[in-house]
């Protein structure tokens, strides 16, 4: 049963499994948001033709707000390999419809989305609706044909509605390649991270890419320097959170820039994904939580020919930031950090489309607002003290 709406009029924070007929009944009370129907039942149809594990709704249409201006919406299939390839947002006459994806395998993006389900707009907790497409005697009976390709039938419910594509992009997404590297992966990320609505940046510092640098303090500080202009231009142009995919010794200029400020970092960092790191394992990602940075997602690969040799190199003891996290992870556990060990991984094979599509995007998706939510969470404890 859905549970009666809160004096605030939203619905008590938790999750609430209802089948579709009983959210279709108990939210559709007036004639406005009678014009979901179709939308919805269409979502439904396409979410178990798919075989997806559940769907959850959130946002303002499960308030008891006349005019919702809002419906998240999240569908959940058991493997990455059901997910298609991109989301949707539209918007039906003045509510918007943001339809997103995630495997119920990955239980941390899961949970991000389900963190910011369950948060208004004011950062209260909220109840978020899971349709039980399954459950016994309450089992959404398809209503419409499903004989389709993915979206058709989700599209079929727009049809001689009003209805247009937002382009508020999801963030802005930069890149910091290696050392003597063309960074020519950029070209895998640019079209996939374009498609998701995302501004791609890729920081370039080729002109002084040259061997040596690694062991040139000049030049590495150079490139820090460079780094911290350049970004703080990015912010200044498109203010949104700004997440970062980094390898190699772009690993470590991230991990420079962030350790060089105090208790405050002049723009915002809202995820990271590390690939190839040759920071230190014994960094502490949670000294950083909702300060500089509020997600962070470590690939591993045991098999990096590079980064294995980086506790034999001397000099770079003149740096304790230097180090093999790359091939060990990150020693010290943290809610913010994610770590995924691969042996199919070497120093260079990552940043291909598979994993690109399949879990970077997703992960990014997923945590896009976690600025926000680890922000929030920083101030309030520090003045609770």
């Amino acid at each position: 049963m859905i549970p009666e709406f809160t004096p605030q009029g939203q619905l008590p924070d938790g999750i609430h499994i209802a089948s579709g007929s009983e959210l279709l009944e108990r939210f559709l009370f007036n004639e406005y948001r009678k014009g979901f129907w179709g939308p919805l039942v269409n979502i439904f149809d396409w979410a178990k033709y798919k075989y997806a594990a559940a769907v959850f709704v959130g946002g303002s249409f499960v308030t008891n707000t006349e005019t919702p201006h809002d419906i998240d919406c999240l569908v959940v299939f058991p493997h990455e390999d059901s997910i298609p390839h991109k989301s949707e947002l539209l918007t039906i006459e003045s509510t918007r419809l943001d339809l997103q994806f995630c495997a119920k395998s990955d239980e941390k993006v899961l949970g991000s989305y389900l963190q910011l389900f369950s948060r208004n707009r004011g950062r209260e907790p909220v109840g978020v609706v899971q349709v039980d497409l399954y459950g016994e005697g309450k089992a959404w009976e398809i209503i419409f044909s499903s004989e389709a390709n993915d979206y058709e039938i989700i599209k079929r419910a727009y049809i001689n509605r009003h209805y247009v594509d937002h382009y508020d992009p999801n963030g802005v997404l930069v890149s910091i390649h290696g050392l003597l590297s063309d960074a020519s992966w950029n070209a895998e990320i640019a079209p996939i991270a374009s498609s998701q609505n995302w501004v791609f940046a890729p920081f370039l510092y080729n002109d002084i890419n040259k061997p040596g640098l690694l062991i040139d303090k000049a030049k590495t500080k150079e490139v820090i320097e460079r780094f911290r202009n350049w970004i703080y231009d990015i912010q200044s142009r498109y203010p949104y959170n700004i997440s970062v995919i980094a390898h190699s010794f772009g690993t470590y200029i991230l991990a420079k820039y962030i350790s060089g400020f105090g208790d405050f970092l002049p723009i915002r960092l809202n995820a990271a994904i590390l690939t190839g790191s040759i920071i230190n394992s014994d960094l502490d990602w949670g000294s950083h939580r909702g300060i500089r940075i509020s997600r962070i997602l470590n690939e591993i690969a045991p098999n990096d020919q590079w980064v294995r040799h980086m506790p034999k190199l001397k000099w770079i003891y003149s740096d304790s930031l230097y180090g093999n996290s790359g091939v060990v992870g990150f020693n010290k556990p943290n809610d913010i950090l994610t770590q995924s060990s691969n042996e199919i991984f070497d120093h260079n094979n990552v940043i291909k489309r598979d994993v690109i599509e399949r879990h970077w995007m997703p992960f990014l998706m997923a945590n896009r607002h976690a600025y926000n939510i680890e922000g929030e969470r920083y101030i309030l404890q520090k003045y609770k003290k």
